[in-house]
């Protein structure tokens, strides 16, 4: 049977001069550790190490900090975290101050409220009637009696 093949299996089955050796089969790899303590190798398999002259053995692929930097790293967070604690401290002490000052307005706004109805009250319509009649006045009625000027 004969079938029809797309463009890109034809492209999958042309092999690669990278990844085939001289036999005609893939190239294969051989995968290394890292942390392999051997010295051989090319400087792509090494990437990321440092070879100790010494020694001759592979360290870690973490990078590797001066202890000025962390000791200087440490500090720096220190001063900012005693800086964000006194502001946290700050920000407290402000609050109190605020809910004092809100306290007192309250109690001195209630307190005016009371003598302003204890002052409507002395000066309301219905004192002033009983304040004239005790004294004698008589009342005149409504006032909106008409006069009529006769010419």
């Amino acid at each position: 049977m004969n079938y029809i093949k797309s463009p890109l299996q034809e492209k999958k089955k042309k092999p690669n001069r990278r990844t085939v050796i001289s036999g005609g089969e893939p190239a294969r790899r051989k995968r290394r550790s890292i942390f392999d303590s051997s010295n051989s190798g090319s400087a792509s398999q090494n990437y990321g190490t440092r070879k100790s002259a010494e020694s001759g053995r592979k360290k870690s692929a973490l990078p590797a900090f001066a202890p000025w930097k962390m000791i200087l790293g440490c500090m720096v967070v220190g001063v900012f975290g005693l800086m964000y604690i006194n502001h946290v401290f700050s920000t407290q002490q402000t609050l109190l101050e605020v809910q004092q000052l809100e306290n007192n307005f309250n109690k001195t706004q209630r307190i005016y409220n009371e003598q302003r109805l204890e002052y409507d009250r002395m000066i309301g319509p219905k004192e002033i009637y009983q304040q004239a009649r005790e004294q004698g006045f008589v009342n005149a009625g409504p006032a909106d009696q008409i006069i009529t000027i006769k010419p």
